[in-house]
């Protein structure tokens, strides 16, 4: 970010980071996953919510990894006090088909549907 608190073209959307970082979060939801009975609830709950994590300051594990982080456009603050446009962003994954969507929006526009829906982006922290 600028001085100003400004988000420049060129700090958004970082296409190795963010596919590493998923694929650790990725991992992470596995692994909870396994867990017996109430694991796969733990999954989710970290799938749906890893970007507003007040343990992490408001990062997910990966994401806190690679050094990144999911913020408002708006002020630039971090989604710790944003829990639902974090649910927002994570749950079109849910959805099969839109995540054929998102994979084509993602690649083509550098850009999710989440981001876009919620007026977030990623940058590095």
């Amino acid at each position: 970010m600028t001085k100003e608190g400004k988000l420049q073209i060129g700090q958004i959307n970082f296409f190795t980071e963010r596919l590493l970082a998923g694929l650790v979060d990725g991992s992470i939801v596995l692994g909870l996953s396994l867990f017996p009975r109430i694991g796969w609830l733990f999954g989710l709950i970290y799938f749906l919510f890893k970007d507003s994590l007040p343990l992490l300051n408001g990062q997910s594990f990966g994401r806190r990894l690679f050094k990144i982080k999911v913020i408002n456009k708006a002020d630039g603050t971090g989604l710790m006090k944003s829990p639902d446009k974090a649910l927002i962003r994570q749950i079109i994954f849910l959805v099969p088909i839109l995540n054929l969507l998102e994979l084509y929006r993602f690649f083509t526009k550098s850009e999710r549907f989440g981001d876009t829906w919620t007026d977030t982006t990623v940058v590095r922290s």
